[in-house]
């Protein structure tokens, strides 16, 4: 690939990698990376700030192990406009959203990490502060930071509240034995994991992980905990069907009926209520 403008030619020996990276190291995807550089090139080049000794990694950890595995020893590179560590945590989980390579879990954690380092570099954006208050009247926790950040990331103000808000209240302990599995690729399933206290995590990961015919999902294990046998799909079905009309308005209701009056009539009939 042709050299754009600011970029230069890095040895990877020059660069330290920060232990605190948003983003764990995917071994499998580092090597499907290196045959693509081997065959294409590097198409984007990494980020990286100067300090006294070199150079740190901003964004491009990926990129780097893949031109390590593939034996080139040097990298494209540009430096970062971050002056601080903050800022450097910005862009590098602002290009990993961007590039939208994340599965469920980690966009949780990238987006929890980019509301911690944006509330330190603008902390008047932090909820409960008198700048947040007079700008979006409400305390809330992370309403304030996510208003102000969601049109730059191409996503809704829920969305990212309910991101942050799995990854705070998920243990430290769910949050390493989920990475890799099917649920982290599932942020419905995550969200209903990080609802349960700490214990109740631990059992569910426990039920699911098990392999001796683990649950498949995080209802399934609930189901399981709380009576000893799985719910059968049917019967899923039926109580979410159940729990949803129940909390249908009157009028609401009624017009259900009316839509299937025929099977209801036919059903009181069956059962000699009329």
């Amino acid at each position: 690939m042709t050299m754009q403008i600011g970029e230069f030619e890095l040895p990877i020996d020059q660069i330290e990698i920060p232990d605190d990276r948003a983003r764990n190291l995917d071994e499998d995807w580092s090597r499907a990376l290196g045959q693509l550089i081997a065959t294409s090139g590097l198409t984007n080049a990494i980020t990286v700030r100067k300090t006294d000794d070199g150079y740190r990694l901003v964004t491009g950890l990926h990129r780097v192990d893949a031109h390590r595995l593939i034996g080139l020893a040097n990298i494209r590179a540009r430096l970062s406009d971050a002056t601080n560590d903050d800022e450097a945590r910005l862009e590098e989980v602002m290009e990993n959203l961007g590039r939208n390579e994340l599965n469920a879990l980690d966009r949780c954690h990238h987006l929890y990490e980019l509301k911690q380092a944006y509330e330190r570099l603008y902390p008047e954006t932090k909820a409960g502060t008198a700048g947040a208050l007079a700008r979006h009247g409400s305390a809330n926790e992370i309403f304030s930071f996510a208003t102000d950040v969601a049109e730059k990331i191409g996503l809704s103000t829920r969305a990212i509240q309910i991101a942050v808000k799995i990854w705070k209240d998920l243990t430290q302990a769910s949050r390493i034995r989920l990475a890799g599995t099917a649920i982290a690729e599932k942020q419905s399933e995550l969200k209903l994991l990080s609802a349960q206290a700490g214990p109740l995590q631990k059992k569910i990961l426990d039920h699911i992980l098990s392999e001796d015919n683990g649950a498949k999902s995080v209802q399934e294990a609930l189901d399981y905990l709380n009576n000893g046998v799985a719910v059968a799909p049917i019967e899923k079905k039926f109580l979410t069907i159940s729990r949803t009309i129940s909390a249908l308005p009157d009028e609401t209701f009624d017009r259900l009926v009316l839509a299937n009056e025929d099977r209801v009539l036919a059903s009181l009939k069956r059962r000699g209520r009329i």
